[in-house]
């Protein structure tokens, strides 16, 4: 008895050891990564000190990595919680940090494996909350166009029965249009070239889109040029209204129907590669006429809506703009005058902003916590609120009519597909199976 006591003693005391011994013990395999600030380099060398000294202290090895993490190395700093997760695989907080690192690098697989297990451990309900928030919308969303091919740019119909989208189910974009209360699809364009963008008319007979088809050049996709284009529902009927020599696209309607805005790239002259060039923002009527530029500056400018009640005399459109580097929104009026910047997110984005019925709100995508999700504010960038929670990218909402949904596309499964969120029905609270469950289906739609 005393021997196996002895045996088992022994045992404990090398496994305590080697966890504390060879490349745990010291800072020798961590990042040699020096800085030339050298307060900055300072607290490196204080860190791996204190790392040498107290080599079982993880909280020393995730300020370590967090120090390079915040001054943009993120990759070694996820070397650096690699190395703690070994000396303590069990630790939760460790794995939760190694997991929003690797989410940051785009390393996907890596990150939601580590959600899981952080989830699976000991502290897993701990960490519920934290973890869940990544994983769960605010408020309920269903999936209500998806095929194997991609969807995207939906847009609701007047009366909210029906939504307008651009599938490349034939290997092009073409528009099609969903019946919401018969489930069933109607392809509206039969073209060779790309449709894109759709965007229902209010009184429902016409939808205007971005098409190349009267780009017959032999190029690129990417390369082609686009003009807006509309399409006579009751007739079956599509006309150029732009007949321009350049790139228009992304067209939506006022909410009475009398104008359309949409970006061109039409001013910029320099001999450049197309995707250098810059784009403004234009306002016509809804016949093509009196087209005419609301923004003139070197910057891109995009995805242009109106304002309900804008007349020919007042009003205003909102859009995105990269004029200080990231993109934010802004707005202008119809006039080109009384510019005013709503979002301020420094090295973020802040795109394709969509008005509600009432005038009052604000739907967007950004990129500000790590991947593209939607949000809501107000009109002048106040009580900014995220809508969406998935890894997966949404993108590119858009109101119902009566201001209780939002429309938008989305990767969740592997490929874009039209979803819907009721902003009248708020998620309540996961439990733990479901968060792993969810997280699950992140990690199959990363393999597709």
């Amino acid at each position: 008895m005393i021997k196996t006591c002895t045996f088992f003693s022994l045992i404990v005391f090398l496994s305590l050891f080697l966890a504390c011994s060879g490349s745990k013990t010291s800072t020798a395999d961590e990042p040699t990564l020096s800085f030339a600030d050298t307060e900055l380099q300072a607290k490196v060398e204080e860190l791996k000190e204190k790392i040498d000294d107290n080599p079982g202290n993880l909280l020393y090895r995730r300020q370590f990595a967090e120090l390079y993490y915040q001054n943009g190395e993120s990759l070694e700093a996820l070397r650096v919680l690699e190395r703690a997760t070994i000396v303590d695989p069990g630790d939760a907080e460790t794995k939760y940090m190694y997991a929003e690192v690797a989410e940051s690098l785009g390393d996907l697989p890596k990150a939601y494996q580590a959600y899981k297990d952080v989830l699976q451990g000991a502290d897993g309900d701990q960490y519920l909350s934290r973890v869940s928030s990544k994983f769960s919308d605010a408020f309920v969303v269903e999936k209500v166009i998806g095929t194997s091919a991609n969807e995207a740019f939906g847009s609701f119909s007047a009366d909210g029965n029906k939504i307008v989208y651009q599938s490349d189910q034939s290997g092009n974009w073409d528009i099609f249009e969903y019946d919401l209360v018969s489930q069933t699809t109607n392809q509206i364009t039969f073209n060779p070239s790309h449709e894109e963008n759709p965007h229902y008319s209010p009184d429902g007979k016409s939808v205007v889109y971005a098409s190349t088809f009267e780009d017959r050049r032999d190029v690129d996709y990417d390369q082609k040029l686009r003009d807006i284009f509309l399409y006579d529902m009751i007739n079956k009927k599509e006309w150029n209204l732009t007949t321009n020599g350049s790139n228009d696209w992304r067209p939506r309607y006022s909410p009475d129907g009398m104008f359309i805005a949409f970006a061109s790239e039409r001013d910029d002259l320099r001999d450049v590669p197309f995707y250098e060039l810059y784009s403004n923002i234009y306002f016509m009527e809804n016949d093509g006429r009196f087209q005419m530029a609301l923004t003139k500056d070197e910057s891109n400018n995009g995805s242009p809506c109106i304002a309900p009640g804008t007349t020919e005399f007042n009003g205003y459109v909102y859009f995105d703009s990269d004029r200080t580097r990231d993109y934010e929104i802004y707005r202008i009026n119809i006039r080109g005058e009384e510019l005013m910047q709503i979002t301020f997110n420094p090295s973020s984005n802040d795109v394709s902003p969509s008005i509600s019925p009432l005038g009052d709100k604000l739907v967007f995508f950004s990129d500000r916590d790590g991947n593209y999700e939607i949000y809501m504010m107000n009109t002048d960038g106040s009580a900014q609120q995220r809508l969406t929670s998935n890894p997966a990218d949404d993108c590119n909402p858009g109101f119902s009519p009566d201001g209780n949904k939002v429309i938008f596309h989305a990767n969740r499964t592997g490929n874009y597909d039209i979803y819907v969120l009721d902003l009248t029905k708020q998620t309540g609270t996961l439990q733990l199976t479901e968060v792993i469950a969810k997280i699950d289906e992140a990690m199959q739609g990363t393999q597709q």
